[in-house]
């Protein structure tokens, strides 16, 4: 697998389309002058999903970006402004991707990063887990869920 790109999210990337790196574009083999192709990605549960790489036909700057697909897997997956993806492509296997997305957490002090589990629960009430490599062992903690704070930081009571 080579990677195409990695990129932490932005807010535009997580709300409306994912801003591709324009040296990645080579990778998506647009043909005879054609500014938008669809292809499947595999995330790591093996779900496929269908993403369209979508260029301006117009000006120096092609601009490329995920668009028709994109959103839904974020909000399937949960991904945030300030998430880890990482984009791969198989240079074995004609027109195969893999997606990656991981999430910045605190542990023993120490940022680092965590692959998002799929298929997590959902609702006000769910408890999320997140599987992270330890010590080189796979662990599973347990993710608070967010509260709201203020400016200084301090959580606001509801």
């Amino acid at each position: 697998m080579k990677i195409l790109f990695t990129k932490v999210l932005t807010n535009t990337d997580v709300e409306k389309r994912l801003a591709v790196p324009n040296n990645s574009l080579k990778h998506f083999e647009l043909e005879n002058g054609n500014c938008s192709k669809s292809f499947e990605v595999k995330d790591e549960n093996g779900s496929t999903w269908t993403f369209r790489c979508y260029v301006r036909n117009d000006g120096a700057y092609k601009k490329p970006v995920l668009s028709s697909g994109w959103r839904q897997f974020v909000l399937n997956k949960g991904v945030h402004q300030g998430d880890l993806i990482t984009l791969y492509k198989d240079v074995e296997a004609e027109a195969s991707y893999k997606i990656e997305v991981q999430r910045k957490i605190k542990l023993l002090g120490k940022e680092c990063w965590s692959s998002l589990e799929p298929d997590q629960p959902t609702g006000a009430t769910a408890q999320v887990q997140r599987k992270i490599l330890l010590f080189g062992k796979e662990c599973w903690y347990f993710l608070e869920p967010e509260q709201p704070t203020d400016a200084t930081g301090e959580v606001i009571q509801a």
